[in-house]
């Protein structure tokens, strides 16, 4: 029988496997997706961050130089927070079978594969933990595949990683329960922990909930609690041993991504987000039917507990299933409640997110709902439904229709209400998985339910795809090609390191309008270096010194190369600016020669940055670098301001029209401090001032074009506020004076190259202090991973203007060598190993014993 039934299970986990993958690609055929079409997933945080991710990857394992810091993101940053959030999935190797350009197939094609797992482990385990044959599993494993979780987050690639290990993992500690072998359940949580770690953390906190709840089911009627705790305490033992050794054996990504994660914005703690209050009323009611939530609202909606209509029927059929205990009913309950208030508790939702409110996407945990629902909708399904009181047979189907009714009438007032056409199509799959459930003859029960349901899922998974501006395959395939040829003169082919400003793009023309890919991570795209970054492991100290110096920062997340200027140009080594076309080749401008450091005196190392000031504080550093009693920046004179008030304007009610004179010859500067200035409105003597990004109310430095001293300047410009007042700086940088700053500069300019030593980054080169200055300015941000030498001397590096490093140097010639150090990397490698082997042994003596 044994060998029978291992074939049987492992066609039922394939054919469910199939079918997933059957449903998946009939969707993404509807909506014409690559490779079925030539629209593409070029969408929200896929085209923005995860695409550039993955180039990025296949081009450093392809070129062999995989690297544990990448200068690729912004100015440089610990790449290790990234690689283990984004990239650390087994399936990622298949991305080196497409080409670069063709990278958006193979994404859509490894979401595919994904989907598919899932269904392939979540039907192993129901088969395993019930002990079933039924060819019927099948559905139910589908069914969690293209749950709600999935069906609006599945380009979200790597959080798919998690729902293909839960089943597994939950299969683990089952077996350790039932056999006291530890074995599957530690190796299946370290492959959880590992792929994703924030998915792996909700991981873990629902395996204490799932434990709890075992501990429950095995609890003796006549036992108190504590009585059963007492009894089950070896097992318990046993599991918080195995579950602690193997958290404590995935340290190698855990510590070093910590503290690289407490680098970012999100280190931050907001009270608020632990208030313990509802986060959602009856409108959660509608997400158990069809397309409840899509790409509009991604980014705001109630949890995503869609799993089909014939696991909400039988899951609540399982409450008045006769052949069911009543401890049994109510152990379930407890475990669905316990895990229903862990999203609409503000407290607990924010804890299973890591202690932190998510920005967008919110409930990443709705899929362990699913999970449990689905379990006890199959145990229901094994009880017999037609096992249940007649009467039931006709209230749980009213029962549900009146709750979706009931959650779309909930919704009406949001911003994006359901259609009643939507609606519709849920009360027919209610309708019609009732009638199969519970009044069609038994032999065509099995295959009318999964033809129902595989409908619904498909429905309700092409319904959340609408509304995605998808973008276009062929024409990102030729702009790719194209901008990737015309880059490769400019990243650094001879090692050497400097950054490059990206003037335009030609990909752009690949993304649907809607999408506004901004270009953030293209350097990661083209393997080039940059100041723009996009990503939610973003060091704040880099970002909000790079703010203090003019460039905009929409949020916590990015930061873009609009507002650099001759003087940021110096200090972060733009040594170029490209223009991109589209036929012919780049035209590239030299914008900087003076390296990426040179030397200092300590006047410039001991400078603070005032927040948000960025004409003040360039003055400040030029001044510490050539001292003037002339300032660089000469305030423009205003000879008058106009102002008209439009009372329709919501925001920007003041137009000012600003005559101004200027009193040096150079490019005029616009710097509002305070962030009431709307810039898409900006003009300059009538012509409108050009932007790529709409900073409008936020902080940046504005050029508002060239002029020679004495000439008088026309601005027009919407504003909060009725005068210009103190805080609105307008200057121009003088020219000439600046020029005799560089020139100054370039005797000890340092021009390093880089390359990859091991697991570590090594930046060296050569300078000369012929102006005997104590200090090197290295434009690369301050790390505490950075370990430098100078002439083969440890020095210890110092944080000069507020997030860059220095380094103390002699006069004469100075080799100077930096070396980085993931910091916690071998720590946290040293206890993962202790862990590992500590596992071992424990289990020898376990067994032994």
């Amino acid at each position: 029988m044994w060998p029978n039934y291992q074939t049987r299970r492992w066609q039922v986990a394939v054919t469910a496997g199939l079918l997933s993958l059957a449903i998946m690609g009939i969707v993404f055929a509807i909506w014409g997706i690559t490779p079925f079409g030539n629209h593409n997933l070029l969408i929200s945080d896929m085209g923005g961050q995860y695409l550039s991710f993955f180039t990025a990857y296949r081009h450093a394992i392809l070129t062999h130089s995989f690297q544990l810091y990448s200068f690729s993101q912004s100015l440089g940053s610990n790449a290790l927070p990234t690689i283990a959030y984004y990239l650390l999935s087994p399936f990622n190797i298949l991305m080196l079978l497409f080409p670069a350009a063709n990278l958006p197939t193979g994404l859509s094609l490894l979401i595919m594969l994904k989907i598919s797992l899932i269904a392939v482990t979540m039907t192993a385990f129901l088969q395993t933990h019930f002990q079933t044959k039924r060819w019927s599993t099948a559905i139910f494993g589908v069914a969690f595949s293209l749950s709600g979780f999935v069906a609006l987050n599945y380009f979200t690639i790597m959080w798919l990683d998690a729902l293909i290990w839960l089943p597994l993992v939950i299969q683990g500690l089952d077996h350790l329960i039932a056999t006291s072998h530890p074995g599957r359940f530690f190796g299946w949580l370290w492959v959880s922990i590992v792929t994703n770690y924030y998915l792996g953390y909700m991981t873990c906190l629902f395996v204490i909930y799932y434990f709890i709840y075992q501990l429950f089911e095995r609890k003796r009627p006549q036992d108190s609690l504590w009585q059963t705790v007492r009894h089950q305490f070896s097992l318990i033992r046993h599991v918080v041993v195995t579950m602690l050794l193997s958290g404590l054996s995935t340290m190698f990504v855990l510590i070093p991504t910590g503290l690289g994660m407490l680098t970012t914005a999100k280190s931050a703690v907001k009270l608020s987000s632990y208030l313990p209050v509802p986060q959602f009323g009856l409108a959660v009611l509608s997400q158990f039917g069809l397309g409840a939530a899509n790409f509009t609202t991604r980014l705001v909606h109630a949890p995503t507990v869609f799993s089909s209509s014939l696991v909400v029927l039988l899951a609540l059929s399982f409450w008045v299933q006769p052949n069911l205990t009543k401890a049994h009913k109510w152990h379930s309950f407890g475990l669905l409640l316990a895990l229903f208030l862990s999203m609409d508790i503000r407290t607990l939702d924010t804890i299973w997110h890591m202690f932190q409110t998510p920005a967008g996407f919110p409930y990443r945990n709705a899929f362990f709902f699913s999970f449990v629902l689905i379990m006890i909708a199959f145990e229901a399904w094994l009880a017999g439904p037609r096992r249940i009181a007649l009467r039931w047979q006709w209230l749980l189907p009213t029962l549900m229709v009146s709750a979706l009714i009931l959650g779309w009438f909930a919704q009406r007032t949001a911003k994006h209400p359901l259609t009643t056409s939507t609606l519709a199509l849920s009360l027919v799959a209610v309708i019609l998985t009732a009638i199969a459930l519970f009044a069609t003859a038994k032999r065509w029960q099995t295959l009318s339910l999964a033809g129902i349901v595989a409908l619904e899922l498909g429905t309700n998974s092409t319904l959340m795809m609408a509304k995605s501006p998808l973008g276009n395959q062929a024409k990102f395939v030729t702009a790719y090609r194209t901008e990737y040829r015309q880059m490769q003169a400019v990243n650094d082919p001879d090692g050497q390191l400097y950054r490059v400003e990206n003037q335009n793009t030609l990909i752009n023309q690949a993304y649907n309008y809607d999408s506004k890919y901004r270009n953030y991570n293209d350097p990661m795209l083209f393997n080039f270096h940059d100041i723009t970054y996009y990503s939610s492991t973003f060091a704040n100290q880099t970002r909000l010194m790079l703010k203090s110096l003019g460039l905009f920062s929409k949020n916590a997340r990015r930061v873009s190369s609009e507002g650099l200027n001759p003087v940021t140009d110096l200090l972060l080594d733009v040594k170029y600016a490209v223009q991109l076309n589209a036929v012919g080749q780049a035209t590239t401008r030299l914008r900087s020669q003076n390296g990426l450091g040179f030397a200092v005196p300590t006047a410039f190392r001991q400078l603070k940055l005032r927040q948000n000031s960025a004409i003040i504080n360039q003055e400040r550093l030029l001044q510490s670098l050539r001292p003037s009693k002339r300032a660089y920046f000469g305030n423009a004179t205003m000879l008058s301001d106009h102002v008209i008030q439009d009372s329709q304007a919501k925001r920007y009610p003041y137009l000012h029209t600003v005559k101004l004179r200027m009193t040096r010859t150079g490019t005029l500067y616009y710097n509002d401090t305070t962030r009431q200035t709307k810039y898409t409105t900006m003009r300059v003597n009538g012509h409108l001032v050009p932007t790529k990004f709409n900073a409008n109310g936020e902080l940046v430095l504005r050029s508002l074009g060239y002029f020679d001293k004495g000439a008088v300047v026309t601005l027009t410009v919407k504003r909060t506020q009725p005068t210009l007042g103190t805080h609105v700086h307008i200057a121009s940088l003088d020219q000439a004076r600046f020029n005799q700053v560089k020139q100054q500069l370039l005797s000890t300019r340092f021009t390093p190259t880089y390359h990859v030593s091991g697991i570590h980054t090594v930046v060296s080169g050569q300078v000369t202090n012929r102006s005997k200055q104590k200090w090197l300015y290295v434009a690369i941000p301050a790390d505490k991973g950075w370990r430098a030498t100078v002439n083969g001397v440890k020095v210890t590096p110092k944080t000069v203007i507020g997030g860059m490093l220095a380094l103390p140097i002699q006069p004469g010639k100075n080799q100077i060598q930096l070396t980085y150090h993931v910091p916690g990397l071998l720590g946290g490698l040293l206890i993962s190993i202790i862990s590992g082997l500590s596992f071992i042994l424990w289990r020898q003596r376990y067994r032994h014993h």
